[in-house]
């Protein structure tokens, strides 16, 4: 198998046809469609349809397109880290729902500033949508905020945050002393959906005291939960990162609960177990905050 025939079957996916996909690499038509009937038979398997409008992906060309676009950005990082490890070619980043809203843009739009030269790619969702890119190489690394423990996946701490339970100013518990956990349950919160590491943490939080919270609204993403308390309704256990501006204007209150202190979580740096980190994606962990 040949860099070439690589490199004619991942852009004329990329380009949607043969034609165009010929001329992005600077060749000819027929030149790139030999190159991608001695892949297929090489590989012993028809890797894409040909039709009037274009190309489309076989289910084999769909396996083998996550594995050729990672050994094309394999040879690429190995051609920037011999040049002298300055950050070039792709990054393709996985980040957790809350880290992609809250934490990470600083430091994208800064990566951007020093790195122009660097296309950056992100995925975000859930930690274990994540870990699942990482596997798959569709992403180098990623930041989540619950650890996969997989064998083939390697973690590092990158900081620890709270995760304060807060209520609007104006909310009736704001000018209240320490509640107890039986009194906060009662009053009803806003939680996140059942397969967000949020809403995990809340569960564990009040069921290690033996009771449950009322729920009053559950929603898929954390800003949307934190606009509904600040508008008054209910209380919510919130990342430190998603509410530090709010806490700091007054706009919401944290609470303190008898016997059970404020949550922390730690958010972790995923990658391939074995793997050398690129000059483009160790430049990026530098430039992100170490805490919320």
């Amino acid at each position: 198998m040949e860099l070439a025939q690589v490199e004619a079957f991942v852009e004329a996916v990329r380009r949607g046809s043969i034609t165009r996909g010929a001329a992005a690499l600077g060749v000819t038509q027929p030149t790139v469609s030999a190159r991608l009937h001695s892949l297929e038979r090489e590989l012993g398997a028809q890797l894409l349809a040909r039709g009037r409008r274009g190309v489309t992906l076989t289910p084999a060309g769909r396996r083998f397109l996550p594995r050729a676009t990672a050994a094309l950005e394999a040879l690429r990082r190995g051609a920037s880290d011999a040049r002298g490890g300055d950050a070039g070619g792709t990054l393709a980043v996985g980040l957790a729902s809350d880290l992609a809203v809250y934490l990470a843009p600083g430091a994208l739009a800064r990566f951007a500033r020093r790195h122009p030269e660097t296309e950056v790619s992100v995925r975000s969702g859930h930690s274990r949508f994540i870990a699942d890119l990482l596997r798959s190489e569709e992403i180098e690394v990623g930041l989540v905020s619950q650890l996969v423990v997989l064998p083939d996946l390697a973690s590092r701490r990158l900081f620890v945050e709270a995760v304060p339970i807060v209520v609007a100013r104006s909310h009736r518990l704001a000018r209240r002393g320490p509640l107890r956990i039986d009194q906060l349950a009662a009053e009803g919160l806003v939680v996140r959906d059942p397969g967000a590491f949020l809403r995990t943490l809340v569960a564990g939080y009040f069921a290690a005291a033996g009771t449950a919270p009322r729920i009053l609204m559950e929603l898929d993403n954390t800003e949307a939960c934190k606009r509904v308390v600040l508008a008054g309704i209910g209380a919510a256990l919130l990342p430190e990162m998603a509410i530090r501006g709010e806490l700091a204007r007054g706009e919401l209150v944290a609470l303190r609960v008898e016997g059970h202190p404020a949550l922390k979580r730690t958010i972790h740096v995923l990658q391939r177990q074995g793997a050398d980190l690129s000059a483009g994606a160790t430049a990026l962990l530098r430039l992100l905050p170490r805490s919320g």
